[in-house]
């Protein structure tokens, strides 16, 4: 027995498996979106499951604060692309595959065709305007999604757009607000995310071997500290799923504007920049612009803009931001454009990226 046949030697011998499972999961190509706390477990089991090609996108660096829950780092990686390291990590994990790098923020200027390639997506993220942007984007393909959340002590997991299952949408209809804190702010168990970056691996291998126990249209949900679990099925909604389909329409795709194209703008000088927070917020921490908070702009009739003004509107994370920017276009303000992520992310991408 040669040496790859070893590293097999057990996948072959399962039932649900077997030389042919894995010869097809070999033959596969799968995109993780985020390498952190999720990504890091999910990332490990698809590539000893012997993925054959493994996208990793991601934009950050690795901190000190990442390693308690992100096994893929060392304490000397602090710094560094995260991309780079997780996949020099894999790549000696198991030699008998192929990985790929993508050091990108994930957005509507890039999402279509970097889900293009692979034939399954993990969404591995801890934002939920990106959340719903793979979704959609998932949805316009066809690519099944594999979804995973946590807070603290509780997980979530699902599978998205399988086989023409629910979508995101269809289970979360409402875009989440900004009153939902990421796991920076709140913090994460590294036993919470290391179970449900598993689970999604599990999906991942699942969709790919044509298991009859795909979690689609099926929401599991698990307590670490109790042992608890429910699953809760949800239905497909054509509403939503005709939202997600119209994301990408010619005519709704200049809603949003990414942070470096934001940065490029600020240089030219010739924008209208806004912050619908409010006043307090404005204060502590601002990029520039007018501070026009959104229960304001919301009671102006006659806005001091004319239809030829480029107006990017901003907020903490997006969300206030995109509600202002319809308000503007149905004023008539069709060059108004939202900051994806908000302050945010753009600081965030700010201090690595421009």
């Amino acid at each position: 027995m040669d040496d790859k046949a070893a590293y097999y030697s057990s996948h072959n011998k399962l039932p649900f498996i077997n030389k042919d499972g894995q010869d097809n999961l070999e033959q596969s190509k799968v995109l993780v979106i985020g390498s952190g706390g999720l990504g890091c477990p999910c990332l490990l089991a698809l590539a000893g499951a012997g993925i054959g090609l493994i996208g990793i996108a991601d934009f950050d660096t690795v901190a000190i604060s990442n390693l308690h829950r992100q096994p893929l780092y060392h304490y000397n990686d602090a710094g560094k692309l995260k991309t780079g390291v997780a996949a020099e990590r894999l790549q000696q994990y198991n030699p008998y595959i192929n990985i790929q790098i993508h050091n990108v923020w994930v957005d509507e200027s890039n999402v279509l065709k970097l889900l293009s390639e692979y034939d399954v997506i993990a969404d591995c993220t801890d934002n939920f305007s990106t959340r719903y942007l793979i979704n959609d984007a998932c949805v316009n393909l066809n690519k099944p999604l594999v979804y995973g959340a946590i807070h603290q002590g509780e997980g979530h997991v699902t599978v998205l757009n399988y086989n023409n299952s629910p979508t995101l949408r269809c289970l979360f209809p409402k875009d989440e607000n900004e009153s939902i804190a990421s796991c920076t702010e709140t913090g994460a168990y590294n036993i919470t995310t290391s179970i449900i970056g598993n689970m999604m691996a599990n999906e991942v291998i699942k969709i790919l071997l044509q298991h009859p126990n795909v979690m689609a249209g099926k929401l599991f949900q698990l307590d670490v500290f109790t042992g608890s679990s429910v699953s809760i099925r949800y239905n497909t909604d054509e509403t939503s799923r005709g939202k997600s389909l119209a994301r990408f329409e010619k005519e709704n795709r200049s809603s949003e504007i990414s942070p470096a194209a934001l940065a490029e703008k600020i240089k030219q000088k010739n924008i209208i920049l806004i912050d619908v927070r409010e006043t307090a917020e404005h204060t502590v921490y601002n990029i520039g612009g007018n501070n026009i908070p959104l229960s304001v702009l919301l009671q102006i009739n006659n806005l001091p803009f004319t239809a030829d003004d480029e107006i990017i509107v901003y907020c903490q994370k997006g969300n206030r931001s995109i509600q202002a920017v319809a308000y503007l276009k149905a004023k008539g303000f069709e060059n108004a454009v939202s900051l994806l992520g908000g302050i945010d992310l753009y600081c965030q991408l700010s201090s690595t990226h421009f």
